[in-house]
């Protein structure tokens, strides 16, 4: 009787060995069915689901603090803007030198109004070697035109300097029609010259950003204009002079009062160079949100008093 339940458990174990070699072996031999959110169909309602939002922080903790920075005034920075967002930041003392540049992202990234910087920077360098004047006459053609754009008319001819008037109200037309006659790779060798070796920008306002810049390409242009280094004095001023049009002040210098301020901006980066209580400093900013924008220009600001 024995015999016959040792037997037993032997076929038993046997049998289960088999069993679990087969199934394994059907595992390894199975493919993996990947399937496309973006074409999965939510049959209750009809609709085609999405692929949820990716979190808008590149690299939250990936905080870099350029050597030879402040380290009083990266901690402050730092803190203002906190770990929720992709950011870069550029502060520099325009009289002593001293600065302080913190980051969690490198790369270039698409910025709006604020590339118009470049821009104004290339048409005045321009206007430094004779290639334009304020004589210059643009005509304006279909192709310039924005979407809804009922100010500049084609078929007619605009000044070059109401042209930059109505670009710094933010008139993409002004943008296209001052970026043909300049042209890209102009504007593009102009501004690396500059210092903004990592900025490329846009051929068309209606068809992509702008620009693509950086924090510090932002502060290399306004530090370069401030210095007279590519423009000269003359120039450089009135380049500076421009930024003044486009009447609302950029987030970054909202909260800076009794000081003589030269600013760009838009939701994504903001520029600034602030002369003030015998100081000159200039602070640019890039990130995913402008929440922060206005404390920390505050921040730095007190970072000169």
């Amino acid at each position: 009787m024995k015999n016959k339940v040792l037997i037993g458990s032997l076929i038993t174990t046997l049998l289960a060995f088999m069993l679990y070699s087969v199934n394994i072996k059907r595992v390894e031999n199975s493919q993996v069915q990947i399937v496309n959110q973006k074409n999965t169909t939510n049959k209750s309602k009809g609709k085609t689901a999405h692929e949820p939002k990716m979190a808008a922080v590149e690299y939250p903790n990936h905080i870099k603090v350029a050597s030879g920075s402040n380290q009083d005034w990266s901690k402050q920075i730092e803190k203002v803007m906190g770990k929720d967002q992709s950011y870069q930041v550029s502060v520099q003392d325009l009289n002593s030198g001293k600065f302080a540049r913190v980051s969690n992202t490198a790369k270039a990234h698409e910025v709006g109004a604020t590339g118009n910087l470049f821009l104004l920077a290339a048409i005045y360098y321009q206007e430094q070697h004779g290639k334009l004047s304020d004589h210059t006459a643009i005509k304006v053609k279909k192709a310039d035109r924005a979407k809804g754009d009922k100010m500049l008319k084609p078929g007619i001819a605009y000044g070059v300097t109401f042209l930059k008037q109505t670009l710094m109200r933010k008139n993409k037309t002004a943008g296209n029609a001052l970026t043909r006659k300049v042209k890209p790779a102009k504007i593009n060798e102009v501004a690396h010259k500059m210092g903004a070796t990592n900025t490329k920008f846009g051929e068309h306002y209606s068809a992509g950003p702008v620009a693509t810049t950086t924090a510090a390409d932002l502060a290399a242009v306004m530090n370069n204009l401030y210095q007279n280094k590519t423009l000269n004095r003359q120039y450089a001023n009135m380049a500076l002079g421009s930024l003044s049009l486009t009447g609302k002040k950029p987030k970054i210098v909202a909260q800076t009062n009794g000081a003589t301020i030269y600013a760009i901006g838009d939701s994504r980066a903001n520029v600034a160079l602030v002369q003030s209580h015998g100081h000159a400093y200039c602070v640019s900013v890039w990130a995913s949100s402008d929440r922060s924008f206005s404390n920390l220009g505050k921040t730095v600001n007190g970072f000169f008093k």
